[in-house]
This record gives C-alpha cells, structure tokens and sequence, in this order.
C-alpha cells in the first residue's frame, strides 16, 4: 500500500519536470522546444534545387501564422551563410562544445538571431525569429532551443 503514493510522487515530479518542452531528434541531430510549441515542418530538398541547406526542421508557436518560430538547418558543405549587412549583434558563442558565431538583425519587421556552428557532422544554423516587438520576450524559447542543440556521434 505505502507503493502506490510513492509511485505517485514519483510521476509527479517526472512529469513536471519533463512538461516545459518537447524534443525534436533524427537520425543526426537532437534540440528541444518549448511544450506549447508545434512541429511545423521538416524539408529535405531535391538535390535539383539550390539551397543552403540539406534540410531544415522549423517549430513555432502555436497559431500557425509563423510569426515567431525557430528553423534549424544542416548547412551544406558548400555554403557559407551571408551575414547580413544591417547587423544589430554579432558574437562568438560555444554551444554544447560546438564553436560558432551568433548574429542579429531586422527583417521584414521581425528580428532574427542566426546561430551558425561547426560539428563533427558538418555546419548547422539555427535561426530564430519573431516579430520586434516580441523578440526579447521569446529569448528563452530561443535559447531553449540553440542551447539543447547537439548532434549524435
């Protein structure tokens, strides 16, 4: 009988601890995003067309208008992710143990932070962005989000 509340609590604290977010993982990488949040996408391009990237998997909030979401791609070998001229920020970060630069900028009326890191398994972005006037309130999501980045050896 003294089993079952210990059980209890045990599932409690579990679950409490394991309900602030969901976790994306492949056969490569692994991040995790908030709970309330949704996969919205993940494209692998055919080879014919030209991309940065070899695929990318995009989360957002809910609501489906992707104001505010978070796309991490797998860049190719090949390409070298542009900074962008009207650079608010730039940074040299360390994720996981994995060295990149960090960079900020307007677009379209949003503002974008664009993690870029180098891997045992090749060069990948992560790109959050939200409109300027949320962006500074989604700063954990985002940072949940570069900060779990990892790849599987």
């Amino acid at each position: 009988m003294r089993l079952i509340p210990i059980l209890f609590l045990i599932v409690v604290s579990v679950s409490c601890c394991t309900t602030g977010y969901r976790v994306f993982e492949n056969h490569e990488i692994i991040f995790h995003y908030p709970a309330s949040w949704r996969q919205v996408s993940f494209i692998k391009p055919p080879y014919e067309v030209e991309r940065g990237y070899e695929y990318a998997v995009t989360v957002s909030e809910p609501g489906g208008d992707l104001r505010t979401m978070v796309t991490v791609e797998k860049l190719r070998a090949d390409y070298r992710f542009p900074a962008p001229d009207n650079l608010t920020g730039e940074r040299n970060v360390t994720v996981n143990g994995y060295r990149g630069v960090e960079f900020i900028y307007p677009e379209n009326g949003s503002m974008v932070r664009v993690t870029v890191m180098v891997t045992p398994r090749g060069r990948y972005a992560v790109i959050c962005r939200a409109d300027k006037d949320d962006f500074e309130m989604e700063k954990e999501n985002f940072d949940l989000v570069t900060y779990s980045f990892r790849v599987k050896q």
